[in-house]
């Protein structure tokens, strides 16, 4: 499969057009618990490269307890790859409060992967015990960030992919939290995938 070189040699975020550049088909709804928006793309077999019919649905909901939720789902005819994101940047500390150095991050992972020089993971799997990239316990972002680590030097900074730790490959666990220590505002991340 021939995919669509928009980052120097590699295919980012999806290629050309990738979803943030497509129209969803859009339904609001309002539930027992919730209230939200429903957002569905039929990605068709070859589009930027991509084999089968990708069918995604991208749910946006409040809920009664004052959580906001974004679930994804994905279904497809063929084998292909697809790795969906919330790509949206948070400062708990409220619009125009600077940098967000000071929100303490808890990854739920023993590993992550490294990368080379045009941030592409190499494929190995590295432990981050007594490394900069070890948030198994919350630690302020900012901590570390102008280590002299390698992989932090690559990056200018974390742009990695970390290895969670799982109880059950496929069930819903928790990834990460974050916390804003000002505002006292947490966000839980969960997820099925690895």
């Amino acid at each position: 499969y021939i995919l669509g070189k928009n980052d120097g040699t590699n295919c980012l975020h999806g290629g050309f057009k990738g979803f943030d550049k497509v129209i969803w088909e859009a339904e609001p709804f309002i539930s027992k618990d919730s209230a939200g928006l429903k957002l569905n793309y039929l990605s068709s077999d070859g589009e930027e490269g991509f084999p089968g019919n990708l069918d995604v649905t991208v749910t946006y909901a409040l809920t009664s307890d004052n959580d906001f939720v974004i679930d994804y789902l994905a279904t497809t005819d063929k084998p292909t790859v697809v790795n969906l994101t919330h790509h949206t940047y948070w400062n708990f500390s409220g619009k125009g409060s600077g940098d967000i150095i000071q929100h303490e991050v808890m990854i739920n992972s023993n590993s992550f992967t490294p990368v080379n020089k045009i941030l592409i993971p190499t494929g190995d799997i590295v432990l981050v015990e007594d490394t900069p990239m070890d948030f198994r316990i919350p630690t302020p972002i900012g901590k570390r960030i102008d280590s002299d680590y390698k992989q932090i030097k690559l990056a200018g900074g974390y742009d990695h992919n970390w290895v969670l730790n799982k109880a059950v490959e496929g069930e819903l666990s928790l990834a990460a939290t974050v916390y804003e220590p000002n505002s006292g505002h947490f966000m839980e991340i969960l997820t099925t995938e690895p």
